[in-house]
């Protein structure tokens, strides 16, 4: 098992590497992390330095179809990663508030877009997640610009959609992704949209808010 201190020297050791720069501001003990712009593959290991240099144990979602590799799937399990299976429902929200109900810690990154291409609309699943489990959003990015990295504000939704989303917009609005041309505004269909609304909002149905 490698240790936090190995994990922190790993990262600064591959951030000095590159010409990019950390900028972390710290998080609360349960939070979901957004990652964005999601443009390339590289913003993952981009995160993963980011959770090895503050020292957090954290999860992210992964296609499962990763996992039919054995290689691939032991460092995905090793690194945080819970396989989802987007062909069908798997219940992934209530596995999360179990992760969050029983555990003092708990980060969930997770690239709202879904997709390294340019969007429409970003999924709804992070914002669904947070409200099940009253978790603020903390602001992860990658910026193609001034070639920085890391974590911003922690923000706190009032769940009205689009004061939320209208925050989000705010901070990632001047932020580019390795790929500037892929990089996608912050929207959710739920916006325009009255009936996705009310079934993004609906009640939790197999647990309490927490």
């Amino acid at each position: 098992m490698v240790s936090k201190a190995l994990k922190k020297s790993i990262a600064k050791g591959l951030t000095a590497l590159t010409p990019w720069t950390p900028h972390i501001e710290s998080w609360p003990a349960k939070s979901i992390v957004l990652g964005a712009p999601h443009t390339s593959n590289m913003d993952a290991v981009l995160m993963v330095i980011i959770m090895w240099l503050e020292g957090r144990s954290f999860n992210f979602l992964v296609k499962d179809e990763v996992m039919k590799y054995p290689v691939l799937k032991s460092l995905v399990r090793w690194l945080g990663g819970i396989p989802v299976n987007r062909r069908q429902s798997t219940g992934i929200t209530s596995g999360i508030a179990q992760a969050v109900a029983e555990n003092e810690t708990f980060t969930l990154c997770i690239t709202p877009k879904g997709t390294r291409s340019k969007q429409e609309y970003w999924k709804s699943g992070f914002y669904r997640m947070a409200y099940e489990n009253n978790l603020p959003l903390t602001f992860g990015f990658v910026d193609s610009v001034t070639k920085t990295f890391g974590t911003g504000p922690t923000y706190y939704p009032t769940w009205d959609i689009d004061a939320d989303m209208e925050a989000i917009r705010d901070f990632y609005r001047d932020k580019r992704g390795f790929k500037p041309e892929q990089t996608s505004l912050p929207r959710l269909r739920a916006e325009t949209d009255p009936e996705a609304a009310a079934y993004l909002l609906r009640p939790a149905d197999d647990h309490p808010m927490t």
